[in-house]
């Protein structure tokens, strides 16, 4: 089977990859640029994870996208929030309102249409995600149902008929830490961050981090991404 990968330069990102190696012939990994905060590294992440599994890489730019997104995730004058372990655990409120400050309109559904595009050119059986149920409690289009509803318009939309698919729907975040562990994914290509990381590192204090910093934790992997996260003059983590 031939695959799609749609690939953001993070963890889910490339546990997919590297997972879509094992079991499909990867014919292209697609990177979108929607004028986010993270785009420089990101998309040096992405670069660097397709190289590493010698899979073809393409940006695609949606200068629209950004031009009509006003979430913190692209907009440079709103600040992205601050959210910790515990907040992650415990206050649902809290993490409603940090993924609607860095909601981008309909972004995932224009990814999968755009990748669909290109599947369907390339004559490819799967477009891969790495939609997870973790993110889906908080962002609907990481859900299984809306995978499943992508995929009826996919039957209709294309000759080919390409599946949306995720290695990784029905994981945590620390279940694909675990399978990245197993597949020996490079860690140290990730970048999990909202932020451009102005410090060389990625941030700590934003969801994205967050997330990953519990799941490193929580599997006991702490180790393998500790360097990459800013630590303050206290050696604490912000």
């Amino acid at each position: 089977m031939k695959s799609i990968v749609l690939l953001s330069g993070g963890i889910d990102s490339l546990v997919s990859i590297a997972q879509a190696k094992n079991e499909t012939e990867v014919v292209l990994a697609l990177f979108f640029d929607y004028g986010q905060k993270a785009l420089a590294r990101e998309r040096q992440a992405a670069e660097a994870i397709a190289d590493h599994y010698s899979v073809p890489f393409k940006q695609i730019k949606l200068d629209w996208l950004q031009s009509i997104t006003k979430t913190a995730l692209v907009n440079k004058n709103a600040q992205v929030p601050v959210i910790t372990e515990v907040t992650l655990g415990r206050q649902l409120e809290i993490k409603q309102e940090s993924a609607k400050a860095v909601w981008v309109p309909n972004r995932n559904a224009v990814f999968i249409s755009i990748a669909a595009s290109f599947a369907e050119a390339a004559a490819a059986d799967l477009i891969i995600t790495g939609f997870n149920s973790e993110e889906a409690a908080t962002f609907p289009d990481n859900s299984l149902q809306f995978v499943n509803i992508e995929n009826q318009l996919l039957r209709l939309s294309t000759l080919n008929k390409p599946k949306v698919t995720s290695y990784v729907q029905s994981y945590n975040k620390g279940g694909i830490i675990n399978m990245g562990v197993k597949l020996s994914i490079p860690f140290n290509l990730v970048w999990s961050c909202y932020g451009g990381g102005k410090s060389g590192k990625m941030c700590s204090e934003c969801e994205s981090c967050a997330r990953t910093i519990r799941a490193l934790k929580q599997t006991g992997n702490w180790e393998l991404m500790k360097d990459r996260f800013f630590i303050d003059e206290e050696n604490k983590l912000r």
